[in-house]
């Protein structure tokens, strides 16, 4: 049996499911006895074949009126596949998957031949650039950028939160187009260690060692607690001596069991804990009050424009910022853009701010040349 197949979204464009090719050739198209059925009418009745000729995938066009492409370009004669291309037949799109046939025989999620989908529903989703990204990770094309967290009182850099561009030639250097990238790929985890290996690296050595490094964690290391713990024990490994405070986004620490046992490990690293994102969703109290963290980052909803709200609001804000001190962790403003901001900000008594008005994210070498804002 093969290990090639063929990944792509539901129609609620999260749930992934696979395709399997059993055997070749394997047909494509909307007819119902094709091994590859793809119920969209923009989909010709035999519309690509795939084909494997000497362990080499193949695939070609067979005259469909809406294009086969691979990687966004159109294909008509055979062309050579590997794993992690983008196929696209008309306006339904895969990414193109390889795993031992061993590995393929549990369950494979919604693994049918016949696939519906609605016009239009599937183009674009996957991003192109897997074999490009596997460089980034290999080679560590990372380039690290610190943002400084101050001190209320007098500004004076009190933190550095790690954040990571790429710097691969053929890449988004964005974060955001490349976690986009890395979902499709299954890869998101790999990624999100990546930014703290080489970030932590960085750091280390230059003049801010002793100065706490937030570094982030993606979403779904916290559905593998087993890994992000490992993961964390080889970092600290390697820096053993510097401050390191990991932050926690406020949405996935509903789950206080997990979040009981990472607390722990995170205890015995001497590595201090941070909830990201505080009342972007709801907030967490009772984990705040039952795990209590080193600092708790309040959400750039609740800090955008805070000079020019309501009394009510600030209030609220105020009483949230209390509440944080009282389980004595640090109340740190995240997001703040200007002097109203700022001023009022230190009046609610946070402790800590970050944000545009204190210091953009840059490399070390910039940080080191700029005085502080106090």
């Amino acid at each position: 049996m093969s290990g090639w197949y063929l990944e792509g979204f539901m129609g609620d464009g999260e749930t992934t499911y696979r395709i399997p090719l059993h055997r070749f050739p394997a047909l494509v198209g909307r007819q119902m006895d094709l091994p590859v059925c793809l119920r969209s009418h923009n989909v010709s009745r035999k519309h690509a074949e795939f084909t494997l000729e000497g362990g080499q995938l193949q695939l070609r066009d067979l005259g469909s009126t809406n294009g086969t492409f691979v990687n966004r370009s159109p294909v008509l004669a055979g062309q050579a596949l590997t794993a992690g291309d983008v196929v696209q037949f008309a306006d339904v799109e895969f990414r193109l998957r390889c795993e031992a046939p061993a590995t393929l025989a549990g369950p494979l999620s919604d693994a049918t031949h016949t696939a519906f989908f609605n016009a239009g529903e599937q183009v674009n989703r996957m991003p192109v650039g897997a074999q490009q990204f596997e460089q980034m990770l290999q080679q560590q094309l990372i380039k690290p950028l610190f943002q400084p967290i101050v001190a209320a009182n007098d500004q004076s850099i009190a933190g550095l939160e790690l954040l990571g561009r790429g710097c691969h030639p053929d890449l988004s250097e964005s974060p955001g187009a490349l976690f986009f990238l890395a979902e499709s790929l299954g890869r998101s985890v790999e990624l999100s260690e990546t930014l703290r290996d080489v970030g932590v690296q960085t750091a280390a050595g230059s003049r801010f060692t002793d100065i706490p490094l937030f570094v982030n964690t993606h979403p779904r290391e916290l559905k593998d607690c087993t890994r992000l713990i490992e993961s964390l024990r080889r970092l600290r490994s390697r820096h053993p001596d510097n401050p390191l405070v990991l932050e926690i986004h406020e949405q996935a620490i509903a789950d206080e069991a997990t979040l009981s046992v990472l607390n722990l490990a995170l205890g015995r690293l001497n590595i201090d804990l941070a909830y990201d994102d505080f009342g972007a969703g709801q907030a967490r109290l009772l984990e705040l009050l039952n795990i209590p963290p080193y600092a708790v980052k309040f959400d750039i909803a609740l800090i955008r424009d805070l000079d020019k709200l309501s009394h009510n609001r600030r209030e609220m804000v105020s009483l949230l910022v209390k509440v944080v001190k009282q389980g004595k962790a640090l109340a740190l403003a995240e997001g703040v853009s200007n002097a109203g901001e700022l001023a009022v900000c230190r009046q609610l008594g946070f402790d800590l701010i970050q944000g545009f008005a204190c210091g953009r994210p840059a490399t070390l070498e910039e940080l080191a040349v700029t005085p502080n804002t106090g």
